[in-house]
């Protein structure tokens, strides 16, 4: 698997706008069933011994890339596909049965905090991920009231 078949799996930053309350289940589900074959084969191809090389050459591919965007575009690029490895990418490898993956989270993550120590991200499960949203407005957490309404109108529907 070359780094820029891996790359399109943090390139595809439409997922970003599904990372709610509401959506971001099936749209996990949907970026797990779309790139996980793609990561088990390239981890076990890489094995124990080939995750640095996989790592660096994956996070080469991704800098390749916020160089070839405009001087004004590459924060933005680079925040995103931040976004990506942290709310799906990560998730989805430590999810995954084979113990190389999370091995290769892991390795990405030191990788990541290598070349940029002033961005240093953390990886977390999807279930740990999926408890943390909450409902605030103006930094009043309203989540117990958001839960009534829609208990409600579930019940309205029957």
């Amino acid at each position: 698997m070359s780094p820029e078949q891996l790359a399109a799996a943090i390139r595809e930053t439409d997922y970003l706008k599904r990372f709610d309350r509401r959506t971001y289940s099936k749209a996990f589900q949907e970026y797990t069933d779309r790139f996980a074959p793609m990561y088990l084969e390239a981890v076990r191809s890489a094995g124990e011994a080939g995750m640095v090389p996989l790592a660096e050459a994956l996070i080469d591919e991704l800098e390749n890339g916020w160089r070839r965007q405009k001087f004004w575009n590459r924060s933005a690029v680079q925040v995103n596909e931040k976004q990506m490895i942290v709310t799906y990418l990560s998730p989805m490898l430590v999810g995954l049965e084979e113990p190389l993956c999370t091995a290769f989270a892991k390795v990405m993550r030191d990788t990541w905090g290598v070349r940029r120590p002033k961005d240093p991200y953390r990886i977390a499960s999807y279930q740990k991920l999926s408890k943390g949203f909450r409902d605030v407005i103006m930094g009043i957490d309203v989540t117990d009231f958001m839960r009534r309404r829609e208990k409600e109108a579930e019940e309205e529907e029957f």
